[in-house]
């Protein structure tokens, strides 16, 4: 079972409170210090306290999820994003606490201090401290070294039975399926590093916070980390918007500060596109939104400051200009409402209505889409037809994680899958020839991972989504009504992102493959305590 000082506590005395600031200050201070040994303070701060409250440092570690974009630099060419080493730190934490409980430790240690009362035979009878040593007859390093091995059995025995058979078989898929696709792999330095980023990281972390943090307290704290990193992205757009007209350039372009074009479309500084900033602040708005509307359990204060994040995003999500993620924020936004307000029968009838309209209107709306955005709605389908010849190709194991641009231009191959020219003309991909992702999630997922990671997301993504209905009916009607609503918030929150990944990428990318899990783990905890 897990220790109770790994337990959040349902209280937050000043020492507790101050624990959390000097977690975040570590961070902060890490991350914004100009040189490598300045740095270092900061990640030792957050490291000690994380030695002694590892759950909230994993609690608090969605605040890091954005900032993979601008990573924090080392000695030399090495760089680092803040998500990573932040949960470096605590998954070597992890691993030392149980470290100290191996049998094998044990066994040196008690062994040894066996041994020194060994070779005392001949000195006066054993004190009442040599006493009260293990003696190896009664089995004293055996038992202690079955006994370390039982309780770590049973912790993992406890984790999986968490997780539920379903998840864990999804995620040991898509976990397979994405190594499968490094050993096939063109390029397999680039896939192992997205099979370390967008895979096996996301699931280390998922597995950290089902091992050590418990409680709805513990959900809470999670739930408002993750919607207190979109505030900062949402408060980086509006000081890019309204004030310092900067933006770095993506990762793969270095990361550095440019001027940005006051009339362009927002990227929150740290971003590389407006679809990213979209992105994130999708996720965060349903969330908000259902904390807002929880009717029992949440105080007035609390549901007010979540109002207001939601209210917050708005603007910084309208300036990024990202259609897709306006139309996922506002499905999923519309799913909030209609379960928190009740009104089912209604929003069934409009959705059919709207299902109605669009099969009457299917060529205007056709052409509405495909002319938007300087063309980019033609693009995605050629985009998507190309990507439809590669699966044709590499059907079943599909091509590698961060394998698509190597085979879609002919930067890199001679024989590309970029369609440059139809009928003789020249099409907008000519344009574009260094496309990282087909922008559509499952295409993405059968490419990245195979036939067997795209079966195991979504055997995860329906168990997920299939826990948060029942958590969701089961607590809808009762007196602590606050937990359903999370459940309902990080159900939306996926919600938003699948809409938006029919269009654009939703997993292969580090912070949003990060934000997956995060609202998987805040399930597991609602669970927990319902």
């Amino acid at each position: 079972m897990i220790r109770s000082r790994e337990v959040l506590r349902t209280r937050w005395p000043r020492r507790e409170a101050l624990t959390i600031a000097g977690l975040i200050l570590g961070l902060v201070a890490f991350y914004l210090a100009p040189a490598p040994l300045l740095a270092l303070p900061g990640l030792l701060l957050f490291a000690a306290l994380a030695w002694r409250r590892l759950a909230w440092a994993l609690c608090l570690l969605p605040l890091t999820f954005p900032f993979w974009y601008v990573p924090r630099p080392f000695f030399g060419h090495a760089v680092f994003p803040l998500s990573e080493s932040a949960l470096g730190v605590c998954l070597v934490i992890a691993l030392a606490h149980a470290l100290r409980k191996t049998p094998l430790l044990a066994t040196l240690l008690y062994g040894q201090r066996l041994h020194g009362q060994r070779r005392q035979k001949t000195a006066p009878p054993a004190t009442p401290r040599s006493a009260s040593l293990p003696a190896p007859e009664a089995g004293g390093v055996g038992a202690r070294s079955a006994s370390l091995l039982r309780q770590g059995v049973e912790r993992g025995g406890w984790v999986v039975a968490s997780l539920g058979p379903w998840l864990v078989l999804g995620a040991g898929l898509l976990l397979l399926g994405g190594l499968l696709g490094v050993l096939v792999a063109r390029r397999p330095h680039e896939a192992l590093r997205a099979f370390r980023w967008e895979v096996v990281e996301p699931l280390v972390y998922l597995a950290l916070v089902a091992a050590y943090v418990r409680g709805r307290e513990a959900a809470r704290l999670l739930a408002w980390a993750f919607l207190a990193s979109a505030v900062l992205v949402a408060a980086l757009a509006y000081a890019q918007v309204l004030w310092l007209h900067v933006t770095f350039t993506p990762l793969e372009q270095g990361s550095r500060l440019v001027r940005y074009a006051a009339a362009g479309r927002a990227t929150g500084i740290i971003y590389g596109s407006g679809n990213s900033l979209g992105a994130w602040l999708e996720r965060a708005l349903p969330l908000a939104l259902a904390l807002a509307l929880a009717a029992r359990g949440l105080g007035k204060r609390e549901r007010l400051v979540a109002l207001g994040c939601a209210l917050f995003y708005l603007p910084p999500l309208v300036w990024s200009a990202s259609r897709g993620a306006q139309v996922g924020a506002a499905v999923a936004c519309a799913l909030v409402l209609v379960a928190s307000v009740g009104l089912v029968r209604l929003a069934a009838a409009l959705a059919a209505l709207a299902v109605a309209v669009a099969l009457v209107l299917r060529a205007t709306l056709t052409r509405a889409f495909l002319q938007g955005h300087n063309g980019t709605g033609q693009a995605r389908l050629l985009v998507w037809l190309a990507a439809l010849h590669m699966i044709r190709d590499h059907p079943l194991l599909g091509i590698g994680p961060d394998q698509f641009q190597y085979y879609y231009s002919a930067r890199y191959t001679s024989q590309p899958y970029w369609i440059t020219r139809i009928n003789g003309r020249p099409t907008t991909l000519a344009l574009d020839p260094t496309l990282a992702h087909p922008h559509n999630l499952p295409l993405d997922l059968w490419l990245s991972v195979g036939l067997v990671g795209l079966a195991g997301f979504a055997l995860a993504l329906g168990n997920f989504w299939l826990r948060c209905a029942r958590l969701w009916r089961a607590g809808a009607g009762r007196a602590g009504r606050w937990p359903a609503a999370l459940a309902l918030g990080a159900g939306a929150s996926v919600l938003a992102g699948v809409t938006h990944g029919l269009v654009d990428s939703a997993y292969f990318v580090p912070d949003l493959a990060l934000a997956f899990w995060w609202a998987v783990a805040l399930l597991l905890i609602l669970e927990r305590g319902a």
